[in-house]
């Protein structure tokens, strides 16, 4: 049978080499039946001469082939085909298919809808200025980390010399005292932290409590382990106490999100009490607390001597870049081992070189430099928005007060439709989050925005642009 050179097409244009290109429309050929045992294949010059090709390109081909099993040399006899294709595999594949995910992955799949934007919107939540990053520092030490690495797995939750780090960090800035650095481990951010918290700690159908409003990655975390969600409001002394007994809670004391609030010291120790008395894991998102706008933030959970039950989560997407995609969790020691294995099963640990690199990076210092560089800048602009919104928007919306954050967070005078409003903002270019709140069996609508990457000469056309879409 000759070969079918209608059903050959090679492509110059593309990457793939053209001994490839003929090696996979030969293989399809031949397994689909379009050759029989022991039949011969066109010779390597006539094959070139017809596709217009160097003989090499033929050559490499059929030694690809011979190496797939397909083919066979015998010498004089030329390159005869070796593969017979069973009834079976003769068979056309059928065109429907049952193929799906199973209900577990469809469930990690629905958690949470992600917005696939390749740039941020204008007041997209949450994002540090780039411009401010300290980039020379950061290359300066690449060499440096390289030239500590160890060249294996490491499988103890994390580089040593980044917990070393990390431990003074944490001790300085939040208060907490890490005695077993095996209790502090080095994750890929907060979203896979908590989700693995989720799903180790509970069971399926378990109750876990969210604040309300929150953050939607907290909700995403439990859904994906099918744990069964409760809220619970918040207040300015933080999230209330639920009258009922959960498995888990996550809260964000130090500023909670999105309202900025910092739990009050009361409201901290009664959830401490509660932990106690219900047996329930308090997992406390620390997402940017060094952005305090007072002279320190409030102290971790973590840092009371009733933390028994509390795991710390933070992360260095606010702090430095949400490209690092780099977390901590620090958690008690009788589960420090067994979530280190948890991190290595799930895949759930930074690039080590990466880990050096942010280890040197905070022992010389320059971590600290950098938050109390971008602090001053980042409250400077809250003070800024505040004042410009109070003046120019005070028919439209109230500022929130709010003593921590990269965020400003506004009470809109009318209500609108939380998923309408989205879009609109979304439609123009501004980004942000919606929330609608009951208050006393009122709705309320909210608004929270980024300022931390407006510069004050971008600020005044952002914020009318907003006022122009909240008033239309």
């Amino acid at each position: 049978m000759p070969i079918d050179l209608s059903q050959i097409t090679l492509d110059r244009t593309i990457a793939m080499p053209l001994a490839r290109q003929l090696h996979g429309h030969i293989h399809q050929q031949i397994i689909q039946g379009q050759w029989l045992f022991a039949e011969r294949l066109p010779a390597t010059r006539v094959l070139a001469e017809a596709l217009n090709i160097s003989r090499g390109v033929v050559v490499e081909c059929y030694e690809m082939l011979r190496l797939d099993g397909l083919v066979l040399g015998v010498g004089k006899g030329g390159t005869q085909i070796c593969y017979q294709p069973t009834p079976l595999m003769r068979s056309k594949p059928s065109t429907h298919t049952s193929l799906n995910l199973s209900q577990r992955g469809q469930t990690i799949a629905t958690a949470r809808r992600y917005k696939l934007n390749h740039t941020p919107d204008l007041l997209q939540t949450s994002l540090p200025d780039l411009q401010l990053f300290p980039l020379k520092q950061w290359l300066n030490l690449q060499r440096e980390a390289w030239q500590s690495t160890q060249g294996y797995y490491q499988r103890q939750g994390g580089v040593l010399s980044l917990k070393q780090a990390l431990r003074d960090f944490l001790a300085r800035y939040r208060g907490i005292q890490v005695p077993d650095l095996k209790c502090l481990l080095i994750t890929t951010g907060t979203q896979g932290a908590l989700s693995a918290l989720a799903q180790v700690l509970a069971n399926q159908g378990d109750m876990a409590i969210v604040e309300n409003p929150c953050w939607e990655g907290c909700k995403a975390a439990l859904s994906q382990a099918d744990l069964t969600l409760k809220t619970v409001e918040v207040d300015t002394a933080g999230a209330q106490l639920p009258d009922y007994k959960a498995k888990l809670a996550i809260l964000t004391p130090n500023a909670q999100y999105p309202t900025g609030y910092v739990m009050s010291v009361a409201r901290r120790e009664a959830w401490l009490e509660y932990s106690h008395r219900h047996s329930t894991w308090l997992i406390e998102d620390d997402y940017a607390a060094e952005y305090s706008y007072n002279q320190h933030p409030a102290p971790s959970l973590l840092s009371y001597p009733q933390a028994q039950q509390v795991i710390h989560v933070g992360t260095m997407s606010k702090l430095l870049l949400p490209d690092l995609r780099l977390g901590w969790m620090v958690v008690p020691p009788a589960l420090a081992d067994s979530m280190a294995q948890v991190l290595n099963t799930l895949g759930l640990q930074p690039s080590y070189l990466l880990q050096q690199q942010l280890a040197l990076f905070i022992q010389y210092g320059y971590l600290g430099n950098h938050l109390a560089s971008t602090r001053a800048i980042y409250n400077q602009r809250r003070q800024v928005c505040t004042e410009y919104l109070e003046q120019k928007g005070r028919e439209v919306l109230q500022v929130m007060p709010s003593v921590s954050g990269m965020n400003t967070y506004v009470r809109l005078h009318q209500p609108f439709e939380a998923q309408v409003l989205k879009q609109r903002l979304q439609q123009a270019g501004l980004g942000g989050e919606v929330y609608e709140v009951l208050e006393n069996n009122t709705p309320h609508t909210y608004v929270l925005f980024g300022h931390a990457r407006l510069t004050l000469e971008q600020m005044p056309s952002a914020l009318e642009y907003l006022l122009q879409v909240l008033r239309h």
